[in-house]
């Protein structure tokens, strides 16, 4: 997703709180070394958008945290795909997800149609055989686990007219925790 003339591109992320933060981040990391892909900021992706240029990215961030306590989210099941972005995730399913992607929509006046699948990516390579996928999905099960979530990240291109799409290259300075979106991370 790349600039559009009179909108930046705009993804935002739900990230889990400590330690759980840590100890995906670690098992994204080490899966990232054994199979090559990049590590990354353990996160469920809630809408991919575009920002009008007037538009306050700390104060959207503000207003729907303000709206929004931590979360507690029933893990699913581990599952796998072709798809470089889902390549093994972890699935979930909670009516706030599908909330909070309204009211940041309402926010930006915008809605592109991001159709919402919350999951949180363990690995991201599309293409990883088919075999290695399915043992690593069996592996690496978190079906039933209680993870807090409690902070909302605003992510941008690191560079004027990047694109999102390179996870090395966005800029995830902003955010905000739930509930008190003065609190920081």
């Amino acid at each position: 997703m790349a600039d559009t003339p009179g909108l930046r591109p705009i993804v935002f992320w739900l990230v889990p709180s400590q330690p759980w933060r840590s100890r995906i981040a670690d098992l994204i990391a080490a899966l990232g070394r054994v199979h090559g892909g990049p590590a990354f900021e353990p996160h469920i992706t809630i809408e991919v958008s575009h920002a009008p240029a007037g538009v306050s990215l700390e104060a959207v961030l503000d207003r729907v945290a303000r709206g929004f306590e931590p979360m507690t989210l029933v893990a699913g099941t581990t599952a796998h795909s072709a798809a470089h972005f889902r390549t093994l995730f972890v699935e979930f399913d909670d009516p706030r997800l599908p909330a909070l992607q309204r009211r940041l929509r309402e926010e930006l006046g915008r809605d592109e149609g991001y159709a919402l699948h919350p999951h949180l990516s363990l690995l991201y390579r599309g293409d990883l055989p088919l075999e290695t996928r399915v043992r690593l999905a069996a592996t690496h099960r978190f079906a039933g686990e209680r993870i807090e979530f409690d902070l909302l990240v605003a992510v941008q291109p690191s560079l004027p007219g990047g694109d999102l799409s390179d996870i090395e290259m966005i800029d995830t300075s902003l955010r905000v925790a739930l509930g008190d979106p003065k609190a920081g991370p």
